[in-house]
């Protein structure tokens, strides 16, 4: 993942990645919410 390759250890679950799915097909998505939920993933 680019957040890996950027030196940042991530493990999302299957649930972050599906709710990371949801938004990205969301029309209201921008940049800062998927920061937001980015934020929230632990390695």
């Amino acid at each position: 993942m680019y957040l890996e390759a950027s030196n940042i250890p991530v493990s999302p679950t299957r649930e972050q990645l599906t709710a990371l799915a949801h938004e990205l097909y969301t029309p209201r998505c921008t940049a800062v919410r998927i920061a937001e939920m980015l934020r929230t993933w632990k390695p």
